[in-house]
């Protein structure tokens, strides 16, 4: 029987709760035998990430140490370019040929899919779950949005956008991101001066 991969990618700039519980719950919906969390190098939707590839790895690193089933994957920072999804479940897929692989996105990525370069590829290499993000709830108006499963999770309204803008403005982020997450953050001044 084949095993049941997740996949979830992102800028994690920072990695923070929502993103954790994001996987947790799709994982135990979806009796998920593994959660790769993969940070993007060049994602090309984004142009304000601010820390490098190497202190989101680390961050990522940090947020799931000790979280059974959870792993994290280098395929898109070892890999030149843009990180298109695409090519990332191609890569996963060749490596992972026995497994079902499970694209896992929140609620807020739903209506941007069709921006996504090749969309129709991403569908065709895995299952694409959306879970719920609170500001989403009910965001469904993207051409694909029929072909993506959805599953309620808890919706939490975190963001690493806002948390990026508490630490510049000297607001504390605890519950927002792992502890570890946290201390990582603050030892290096990382988002204090944007």
């Amino acid at each position: 029987m084949p095993a049941r991969l997740g996949i979830l990618g992102g800028t994690f700039d920072p990695i923070h709760n929502g993103h954790v519980l994001l996987a947790q719950a799709v994982s135990e919906r979806l009796t998920l035998d593994r959660v790769l969390f993969v940070p993007a190098a060049d994602p090309p939707h984004k142009g304000d990430q601010v820390a490098s590839a190497a202190h989101r790895l680390q961050m990522v690193r940090l947020a799931i140490d000790g979280l059974d089933g959870f792993e994290v994957s280098c395929v898109e920072i070892d890999r030149e370019g843009p990180s298109y999804t695409v090519d990332t479940l191609r890569q996963l897929s060749a490596r992972h040929e026995d497994n079902d692989l499970f694209l896992i996105i929140g609620a807020d990525n739903v209506a941007d899919l069709s921006s996504w370069y090749d969309p129709e590829g991403v569908l065709e290499l895995a299952t694409v779950v959306s879970g719920t993000r609170a500001e989403a709830a009910g965001t469904g108006s993207d051409r694909f949005a029929h072909r993506i499963q959805q599953l309620r999770t808890p919706a939490y309204d975190i963001s690493s956008t806002d948390i990026r803008q508490r630490l510049q403005l000297g607001l504390p982020i605890r519950y927002l991101v792992p502890e570890a997450v946290e201390r990582y953050v603050a030892k290096r001044g990382l988002y204090s001066s944007l």
